[in-house]
């Protein structure tokens, strides 16, 4: 799919893009590319994190399997790549994370496990609600008993809002950073529609009325990246946002 992008790219006249191999959850992946990066651009002004895992609700995957699984690829991957690629970012550089709704606290989460993610002021912190999260997932009721929502996919989401908030707050260069995390809504893509589950099939028929094209999914993502001026970029700076605006935590 990479291939043909770049392909259907070039052909519009945008020929300096490249497609690279990359398998966030894999740390040898990350480092190659980061790597390669650094030598042959010295840096990056834009870093958008929207590569993700969420299983269909009809797989047939062990629930714990599910949050090991997707907590490694949806939390720990994205940490991997700020990580590997904030000493990187240029002054005035934008780090973007393609987060969820689904990860939005509320009434599915206990008091207590909310209260530990928003006071959060570390990354070491958010690891170990992490790992709290997948020790708890011995099924989705002991999820629910233990004060997470049930949900994998929502938990990694959460934790990588979370995380996004913490990077914002700990780092204090390049000057001009944005960082901040984004809904981009329900989309028709993949992952959310393109499946041919039933439930995909639902999906796709609600985006019509609730959600996006995969191209207004990427509006907000872009919004941040290519046109926020920069007095405003303090306001978005760590903060969680859809539809071009701050959104609940």
């Amino acid at each position: 799919m990479g291939k043909q992008a770049v392909a259907q790219l070039h052909g519009e006249g945008y020929t300096s893009v490249v497609c690279e191999t990359l398998d966030i959850a894999q740390a040898e992946s990350v480092e190659r590319l980061r790597a390669k990066v650094e030598k042959e651009h010295g840096g990056v002004d834009i870093l958008i994190n929207n590569a993700g895992l969420a299983f269909p609700i009809s797989d047939p995957t062990p629930f714990p399997s599910q949050a090991r699984q997707t907590i490694d690829v949806n939390y720990y991957g994205t940490k991997r790549m700020i990580q590997a690629f904030l000493p990187l970012l240029r002054p005035g550089g934008r780090m973007i994370g393609v987060s969820s709704s689904s990860g939005q606290l509320g009434g599915s989460w206990s008091s207590a496990v909310q209260n530990s993610l928003l006071k959060a002021r570390t990354v070491e912190e958010l690891d170990a609600l992490a790992e709290r999260s997948v020790e708890a997932a011995g099924s989705t009721a002991l999820h629910k008993e233990r004060g997470f929502p049930g949900s994998a996919y929502g938990t990694s989401k959460a934790l990588m809002t979370a995380l996004h908030r913490v990077i914002a707050t700990q780092t204090e260069s390049p000057p001009g950073l944005l960082v901040a995390a984004i809904c981009p809504g329900l989309c028709r893509t993949h992952m959310a529609t393109g499946r041919g589950t039933i439930m995909s099939n639902v999906l796709w028929l609600a985006s019509f009325f609730v959600g996006n094209s995969a191209a207004g999914g990427a509006d907000t993502p872009l919004w941040l990246a290519l046109d926020v001026p920069e007095e405003d970029r303090a306001a978005l700076h760590g903060k969680f946002v859809k539809g071009r605006a701050v959104a609940p935590y």
